[in-house]
């Protein structure tokens, strides 16, 4: 599933998500960072070195899909981004992954 990273209303980046846990609703994948991402890694890096993962208490995160449906995850948005590697991961659980299968229960390619 091609979706794309907000943090408030800037568009950060493309990610190309699949489901990761399907009994918690979790889906994750690595984002495609544009140059809007640049003003915020930084502070997103220092989150991940004090807690491991910069999330929704840090940033308003949101995850639009192409057609602008906004996911409300129940378990939220998180961002971790190592200034040690050159992979930014995004994750996000609890959220009713029914939206993601096609008429016969089967997934549907994320």
């Amino acid at each position: 599933m091609r979706a794309f990273l907000y943090i408030d209303n800037d568009n950060v980046g493309e990610v190309n998500f699949s489901i990761i846990d399907e009994s918690m609703g979790g889906i994750g994948g690595n984002l495609i960072a544009n140059d809007n991402y640049k003003k915020y890694q930084p502070t997103i890096q220092q989150h991940f070195e004090k807690q491991g993962i910069s999330n929704v208490d840090n940033f308003n995160f949101r995850i639009l899909l192409k057609d602008n449906t906004e996911l409300k995850p129940e378990g939220g948005i998180g961002v971790t981004d190592s200034a040690d590697f050159n992979e930014i991961y995004v994750e996000s659980a609890g959220l009713d992954l029914s939206q993601f299968k096609n008429d016969d229960g089967q997934k549907n390619a994320l």
